[in-house]
Parts: structure tokens; C-alpha cells; sequence
């Protein structure tokens, strides 16, 4: 390589370096003051700067010494001392022997030469003696001498180095030697110090690494960093390699098309790096290129198949290449591979291309045969479809097709830019319509499942009108597929007139009916006008996987309205089939352990809801399915707040978030904002009431239809947060018009006694008994339909507040103790905690803080931490009161009796942890609500639920 591109003066400024640098003026300054040899050793891969180096080191050196360059070159090693002769200009050399190696031992102008093996005679020691002695001469008064690119040095030169570092000249004179180790044409004696070479203070060596971006930014400040990133790791911090780069032609072609490595040198680089193979024998020429066909590191046996050449001779000739450091061996392998990959590129460049292409098919033939990673299949394929040739593109398209399915799971974005060349090697006049069309069908699958929904989505909408409707349900699967996507992105018109009208223009059921209609049964409960899911068998030849996705919507749709005992029926012929399903047909359907789960969860079995919901989540993960990933994170999150696990809803709700807006997807998006407020307002934390109702907030504005189930939970989710911020009228609005009617019959079914539950605490916080009662009674009459324990404990929970309300205490009692033991059943923890609040303050109010309070008070707030959160200590600090002071919250109760303790807004602040702002705004709603105007009142206020609870 490469005088042309390490030894470069009007390049790039020279930088970084410092320690090095100092190693050398350092060895020039000890030569001066010892007026003896210094030896300076700068060794390293081609490009890396040695040259470089040494010249900027010397320029910084002072005082400074005579300089004096000698540089070996190749086509010179037939030359007896020709690295010496070129550092003292000798006026005529000597010519090289052809009848003799270059690296042999030929002499033309009879001066003698060392052998390579056996003894040094008297005549060759003399003669280096002599040398030793005009260096010294030449010396005398100081000298540094640079022997340059000594891996060409020839046998006589080596031999004179050798001599000197065992015999050093008695002058100060600093002889600096670089080369490359692995590039000696012949064996180097000298190298790191060892036994037999003397060392210490008179001897450095210097390896030189690679520059670090920084370094490199540094050297072309002018170049965008985005660009130079790129070229800093391609170059692998190589100055020179950085050079050749920086000067690349511009390559055409659009943003998908797959890299095949380094981007095409100019031929000015090809033409430098040339130099390095020019004078290769053929055979070895061959196997230089025939590595180059591979990307990655090979064995002899394919060097052999491609260059054409036999095993024997193709080994022999990679060890040569070796030898040479252009190819290297991988440790602990028989495999070799290029130096650099930039060097890889330039010898690609430098081949003819027709060969290039015979030789890029006998190595797929070769990797075929030999069943080779799918990485380095598509590599041959990549650059075949690059080059002109004649051969039909099929063959090439169904390997990316092949390796695109292999690899899905595991890099599905890799499996998608191979299906994109795929696509572009079809363009027409090439390939088939039948193979385009099979092709853009896997592209949008792997794509949808990547989570890139919107392309799929195009990708489909111009596929499948070209289908033709076949027994085989080709159709019918691609629309099907066309049908999840857009229930995905929340388009459930769209969705399901798709699928009735696909359903009704089938002259014959196929195989994909039953993904059809499982999906137009997904969409009804979506969309919240739901559509008869059919209970029988559409094709009798449907696959398991697709009857138990059907089965599971089923069960979902039943449990979703309240049918509870059919839910179980299907639940029980469901669970084993689903549970006996192999985990690469689920991975593949992710939606039947979500509708599972989700169903279960609703049935109030939220232990088989966790183990088929993390089923789920850990297959897609593993696939890296964000499209089913999202909304199994979602019914994670809900099995979660059930368990008043509100951590945990949180955080799950958040990553479900984060991937709703990957794949853009707005309604997946809004249940993911609903989950994660109605956490976080339970939480009840200082500052949760306000993030609670802004995220509720932001989840309604999503959902485009209230109707919807995203809709509906965005809309429970505000009505939650606003009655927990103190706010009832919104709660009572939200919940009145997301329900319907009075009865709110378009809310879930098997969750309606819970939104009862919730409106009648909103009456109370309004001061509206009568309405509490109603609602009260509505939970009652909802959960005798439906027949679920956990919905009855809040019907129970609900009328037992409202006698306390009214002050019947020893009337609410059994209520509130029923629907404790039922909520303990059911495993609510945080519902099981808030009941045990109620019980305590009745208790108290009966026997004044006897030992049923006390059970009470500590194992609620044993379960509130369990939960995370503050609100049962808040309203454990309550007093238990008709309906003056409900209005106010948790939050708003606790400040107000901080406030009558006498302390300022700032020390309140920094208790909760808020502003005193914050602590104003909150007094300000709390003065409102009780009536009067300043904190003396305030004072008087809360006295009196204080003295009447005594």
C-alpha cells in the first residue's frame, strides 16, 4: 500500500499522537545528552501513520540533528544494503539479479551478502564493522538516520540493523526503524527486545493503534459528523484507510438497498492500493480476488471452489497471502479474511466484473450446499444483483425470500431491507407477477409484525386486489392480515367492512375464514358495536392455531357482555387446546393469549390471566413482534391494576406507550395513557392528581370514538382521576356519557356494578345522597347479573358507604365487611385496602379506637404499601363525617389539617414535596369548599368534625 496514502504530506493535518510523539523526542534528547545510539522502533498496520509520525516528531525535536531517509521498496530486495544506499545516495545502484528472488541472495557488484541461515563469516562481520564505523564517522557531530518501510528491507540491510542494535555506533546517532511486522519478507532478528538483543534506556519501540473519533473529527473538521462517525468505524481508525475513504465517489441507488461493505474508492485509491498484489503469481492473484467475493471470514475449501483452484495449491497460496498481510487467519479457525476491509474493496474494484459474477455464483452454489448462515448467503445474492449478467433473478429472490423467514425473528429488520431487494430485483420486466406478489405478502407481514404498521398497510392495499380468490385461502389470509392492521391502527370501520365484504364475495369457505372472522369478532368488541362471532366451523380444514384464536375471541366476547357462565363453558374447552399449542404457533398469533388472558382477567382469575398474558409477552419479545407486543404489555397492565399493583401498572403502561407510538398507533396509544392515569391517581402522590388527569386527558383527545373500548377506557380513566383530583361533576359527566344512559349500558358488561360503584362515590363527594343511593342500588342490581364476587364487593362496598353517609354505622358494617372478604377473594389488594379503611373509621366511630380499628387500620396500611400507594394513610386520617367535608380530597383533607397546625405554605411544601405555590392553589380550593376566607376559619372548620368524631 501505500506510500500514496500513508505518507501523504498535503493531506489532512497530522493529529492526536502526544504520547508517541514524546517517545521519540524523548529518544531524541537521550541520544544528544549520551552522545551514544539511540534506537527508536515505530512498527504497525499499513496506513496507520508510522511515517507520518516519525516526520512530525522529528519537526518538534530540538536542538535538530541532520536527517537522513532511506526507505525500502519492494522491486529493490534483490539490491545488496538498498534501504542504505537510498538513505546516503548512492549515485548509480546496482541493478537486481532476475535470475534471482527478489528476497534471495544474488550480489551484482560482487560486495558480499549474509546468508539466511548458519553463521556470520569473518568477510560479511568485517564489512558491517566497516559500515559501523562510517556511521559513526557520519555521526560525529549528531545524525538520524530513518530506515523507512523496512519490511522490504533485503537480507544485507536486515542484516546491518541487526549488527547495529548488537553492536551500537559510538556516536549520537538516533536510528529510527519502521515497518510492518507482519509483512517481513524475511526474518527479522530484531523486533521486541528479548534475550540475546540489548534493551533499556537505549532502545524504544512504539505500536502504533488506531485514532479515536475524536482524533479523527480533529482531522477533517470540515466533514459532517454524522459522515465521519460512518467512516471513523469503516476505516476502523486507520489515518490512511480515513484518506482513501474520504474521497469516495458517490454511490447511486435508493436508501434501502443493502451495503455491501465499503463505498466505492476512486480509482486514484484502487490504483495505491494496487501496488500491494501487482506482482502476486496468478494463482496467488486468484485467491486474492476469490477472498474478496466473501464478506466474511472463509475456509480454504471455498477459496479453492471459487478461484478454480486446487485445495493444495489454494492453501499454499492463502499462507503466502498471509505472509504478505493482506489476507489474515482468524484465531482458533482455519478461516482467513482481508487485512482491512477497505482492502477487501479495492481488490473487488480492481477485478473484472464478468468474473466477479461466475465467481459470486459458485460461491453461492458453495455456501447453498454447504447450508451457510443466511447473512452469508444474501451477501453473494447482494452482489450479484448489482453486477450486469444475463441470469434470471428467481433463483436470487427466493434466497433473500429464504433467509428473510430464517431470520425474522431474530432481526426482522434485516429480514425486511433483504425483502426490499427482493422487491427492487422484481421490478418489471424481471420476475413473475406471482413471485412479486408473494414477496410483497411476506414484506408486509414481516413489516406489520415489525411494528412499521403503516407500511404494511400500503403494502397490502395494493396486493391484495391483484389476488384472486383460491381454495388454498391465499386471499383470504392476506386480508385477514390487511384486516389486524387496521384494527390495530384503530381504523374498525375500515377493518370490518373489509372482512364482511371479503366473507360475503367467498364462493366456497376457505382455510382463512377463520382468521376473518375471528378478526371481524376482535373488531365488534373494539369498535364497541359487536359483530355475532360464528361458533362454528367455517372450513374443516383449518389449522389448530386458527380455531383456538377464534375460540379465544369467543371467550372474550362473552366475558367482555356480562355472559358469564358461557365464558366459562368456552374458557374450559379453551384453556387446555391453547395451553397444548406449541410455542412457534402462538409466537405466530399472538392476539389468542391476549384475548385469553384478557377474557380471564374479566372472569376474575387473574392468575391464569398473568401466566397466558407473560406467555405471550415473553414469545414476542423474543420475536421482536412490537405488534403484539403493545397490547399484551396493556393487558399485563390491567391484570396488574387489578391486583393494585400500581408500580407495576405504570411502568408497563409506559413501555406500552413507548411502543404505541413506534408503530403509530393512536388507540393503542390511548389505552396505554388511560392505564398509566389511572395508576398513577391512585398512586396519589402530591403531584399525581394533576399528571393523573392530563394523561386521562391526553387519552381521550386519541380516541376517536367514545363508543370504542379505547373510547370508553380513556373515558373511565378521566372520571377515575378527576374524582380522585376532587373534581366529581367531570367524573359524573365522563362515566354518564361513555355509559349511554343511567344505566350505562354501553360500558362493559361484567364491569358495570365497578362504574356504578365509582358514580355513586362521585354523588357523595357532590353531597347528592339520593343519587348515591340510586347508583348504589344499580351496583346491587349489576352484580346479581352477572354473578362475579369482585363486582359484587363493589356493589357492597358502594352501599355501604352510602349508610355511612346517612350514619348508620352498625348498618354498613356487614356491607363493608363483605365486600372486604370478597375483594381478599377476588385478589384486589388495593380495593381489598380501601374497604379495610372504611371498616376502620366505622369501628373507630362505634368503640372509639378499640382493637377491630386498630386490626383494621394496620392491615390496610400494610396492603397500601404493598400497593404503592398514599391514598389509604390519607384517608385513614379522615374524619368520618355526614357530607360537609367529602367534597374535599385525600389530598386537600391532609393539607387542610397541616394548615391548622400553625405551619407556613413552605414548610407544608416541603413535607409533600411541592411548591408553595401548589400549597396556595390547593388552600384556595380548600377555603372555597368549606365556606370561609382565611385559616382562622379554616381552623374552626375542621374543629368541628374533630370535636363531633370524639
Amino acid at each position: 500500500m501505500a506510500a500514496g496514502l500513508e505518507n501523504v504530506v498535503s493531506g489532512p493535518p497530522f493529529v492526536g499522537r502526544r504520547s508517541e510523539v514524546a517517545r521519540i523526542r524523548a529518544a531524541h534528547v537521550d541520544s544528544v545528552r549520551t552522545g551514544t545510539q539511540v534506537v527508536c522502533e515505530v512498527v504497525g498496520d499499513p496506513g496507520i501513520g508510522k511515517t507520518r509520525l516519525v516526520h512530525a516528531a522529528l519537526a518538534r525535536c530540538a536542538p535538530t540533528l541532520p536527517l537522513v531517509v532511506g526507505t525500502g521498496v519492494e522491486a529493490e530486495q534483490g539490491i545488496p544494503f538498498h534501504v542504505f544506499r537510498h538513505a546516503f545516495g548512492a549515485a548509480r545502484p546496482p541493478r537486481a539479479d532476475p535470475r534471482r528472488h527478489p528476497g534471495g541472495g544474488a550480489e551484482p557488484d560482487g560486495a558480499l551478502l549474509p546468508r539466511v541461515a548458519g553463521p556470520v563469516d569473518v568477510r560479511l562481520f568485517r564489512t558491517y564493522q566497516l559500515a559501523r564505523r562510517l556511521l559513526a564517522l557520519a555521526a560525529r557531530d549528531g545524525l538520524t538516520l530513518v530506515l523507512d518501510d523496512l519490511h522490504w528491507a533485503d537480507v544485507s540491510s536486515i542484516g546491518l540493523v541487526t549488527h547495529l542494535l548488537r553492536y551500537p555506533v559510538p556516536a549520537p546517532l538516533l536510528l529510527i526503524l519502521a515497518y510492518r511486522p507482519r509483512q517481513m519478507a524475511t526474518a527479522m532478528p530484531f523486533g521486541p527486545p528479548d534475550t540475546g538483543v540489548p534493551a533499556g534506556g537505549c532502545r524504544e519501540r512504539i505500536e502504533l493503534g488506531p485514532l479515536s473519533l475524536a482524533e479523527t473529527v480533529e482531522m477533517y473538521p470540515q466533514d459532517d459528523p454524522g459522515e465521519l462517525d460512518e467512516r471513523h468505524d469503516r476505516a476502523a481508525g486507520n489515518p490512511g484507510y480515513l484518506a482513501a475513504l474520504a474521497v469516495v465517489e458517490p454511490a447511486g441507488g435508493d436508501r434501502d438497498a443493502p451495503s455491501t461493505g465499503p463505498p466505492r474508492l476512486t480509482d486514484r485509491a484502487v490504483a495505491t492500493l494496487r501496488a500491494e498484489w501487482a506482482s502476486l503469481p496468478p494463482a496467488d492473484t486468484a485467491c486474492l480476488r476469490a477472498a474478496a467475493v466473501f464478506d466474511t471470514p472463509c475456509a480454504v475449501e471455498l477459496l479453492a471452489e471459487v478461484a478454480q483452484l486446487p485445495a493444495q495449491l489454494a492453501g499454499e497460496s492463502a499462507w503466502r497471502l498471509v505472509r504478505r498481510d493482506l489476507l489474515r487467519v482468524v484465531p482458533a479457525t482455519a478461516r482467513f479474511t482481508f487485512r482491512h476491509p477497505v482492502l477487501r474493496s479495492a481488490v473487488r474494484q480492481d477485478t473484472d466484473p464478468a468474473w466477479r459474477v461466475e465467481a459470486h455464483h459458485r460461491a453461492l452454489t458453495a455456501l447453498l450446499a454447504r447450508g451457510a448462515p443466511p447473512a452469508e448467503r444474501v451477501a453473494q445474492v447482494d452482489q450479484l444483483l448489482g453486477l450486469p449478467h444475463d441470469r434470471p433473478v428467481e433463483p436470487y429472490v427466493e434466497v433473500l425470500c429464504r433467509a428473510a423467514r430464517e431470520i425474522r425473528r431474530d432481526a426482522p429488520e434485516l429480514a425486511v431491507r433483504w425483502l426490499r431487494a427482493a422487491l427492487r430485483a422484481l421490478r418489471p420486466p424481471a420476475g413473475s407477477p406471482d413471485s412479486r406478489q408473494d414477496v410483497t405478502l411476506l414484506l408486509a407481514r414481516i413489516t406489520g409484525e415489525a411494528g412499521n404498521l403503516a407500511e404494511s398497510r400500503t403494502l397490502l392495499r395494493e396486493v391484495v386486489p391483484e389476488l384472486p380468490v383460491d381454495p388454498t385461502g391465499r386471499r383470504a389470509a392476506a386480508v385477514a392480515q390487511w384486516v389486524r392492521v387496521e384494527r390495530l391502527l384503530g381504523n374498525y370501520a375500515e377493518a370490518a367492512a373489509i372482512s364482511r365484504r371479503e366473507l360475503i364475495g367467498m364462493p366456497t369457505p376457505t382455510a382463512g375464514a377463520y382468521q376473518l372472522a375471528t378478526e371481524l369478532g376482535a373488531v365488534g368488541i373494539l369498535s364497541g358495536h359487536p359483530s355475532p362471532v360464528p361458533g362454528g366451523a367455517p372450513d374443516g380444514d383449518a389449522s389448530g392455531i386458527d380455531r383456538a384464536g377464534l375460540l379465544a375471541v369467543r371467550v372474550l366476547a362473552a366475558a367482555h357482555d356480562g355472559d358469564v357462565d358461557i365464558a366459562r363453558e368456552l374458557l374450559a374447552t379453551g384453556v387446555p387446546i391453547i395451553d397444548a399449542l406449541p410455542d412457534r404457533d402462538l409466537r405466530d398469533h399472538p392476539d389468542c393469549l391476549l384475548a385469553l388472558g384478557l377474557a380471564e382477567l374479566f372472569l376474575e382469575r387473574p392468575a391464569d390471566a398473568t401466566r397466558h398474558l407473560d406467555r405471550g409477552i415473553a414469545l414476542v419479545r423474543d420475536a421482536h413482534r412490537d405488534d403484539g407486543l403493545c397490547q399484551l404489555l396493556l393487558g399485563r397492565s390491567q391484570v396488574a391494576y387489578h391486583r393494585g399493583q400500581l408500580g407495576t401498572v405504570i411502568a408497563l403502561a409506559t413501555e406500552a406507550g413507548a411502543v404505541a407510538r413506534r408503530i403509530g398507533s393512536r388507540s393503542l396509544l390511548s389505552f396505554a395513557l388511560a392505564f398509566e392515569a389511572q395508576g398513577t391517581a391512585w398512586r396519589g402522590g402530591p403531584r399525581d392528581d394533576e399528571r393523573a388527569v392530563a394523561l386521562a386527558r391526553s387519552a381521550v383527545e386519541l380516541a376517536s370514538d367514545l363508543d370504542s373500548w379505547s373510547g370508553r377506557t380513556a373515558a373511565t380513566a378521566l372520571a377515575t382521576a378527576t374524582l380522585l383530583a376532587g373534581d366529581p361533576a367531570t367524573c359524573r359527566e365522563m362515566l354518564t356519557d361513555a355509559g349511554g344512559d343511567g344505566r350505562l349500558t354501553r360500558l362493559q358488561a361484567s364491569l358495570r356494578p365497578m362504574w356504578h360503584e365509582v358514580l355513586c362515590a362521585a354523588a357523595l363527594a357532590a353531597g347528592d345522597l339520593p343519587e348515591a343511593q340510586r347508583r348504589a342500588r344499580a351496583a346491587l342490581a349489576a352484580a346479581d347479573l352477572i354473578g362475579l364476587p369482585g363486582q359484587r364487593a363493589f356493589a357492597e362496598s358502594a352501599y355501604g358507604e352510602v349508610l355511612l353517609a346517612q350514619g348508620e354505622v352498625a348498618a354498613a358494617m356487614p356491607y363493608l365487611r363483605a365486600a372486604a372478604d370478597r375483594f381478599r377473594a377476588a385478589g384486589m389488594v388495593l380495593r381489598h385496602s380501601l374497604a379495610l379503611v372504611s371498616i376502620a373509621r366505622a369501628s373507630e366511630a362505634v368503640d372509639q379506637g378499640g382493637p377491630a380499628a386498630a386490626r383494621a387500620r394496620h392491615r390496610a396500611l400494610e396492603l397500601a404499601a404493598r400497593c404503592g400507594t398514599e391514598r389509604v394513610a390519607l384517608r385513614l386520617a379522615r374524619p368520618l363525617r355526614a357530607l360537609a367535608e367529602t367534597a374535599l380530597t385525600d389530598r386537600e383533607w391532609h393539607i387542610a389539617r397541616l394548615a391548622t397546625t400553625g405551619v407556613t405554605n413552605r414548610l407544608i411544601g416541603r413535607q409533600l414535596h411541592i411548591s408553595p405555590r401548589t400549597v396556595e392553589a390547593h388552600l384556595t380550593r380548600i377555603y372555597r369548599k368549606a365556606g370561609v376566607e382565611s385559616r382562622s376559619g379554616l381552623v374552626a372548620w375542621v374543629s368541628r368534625f374533630d370535636d363531633t368524631d370524639r
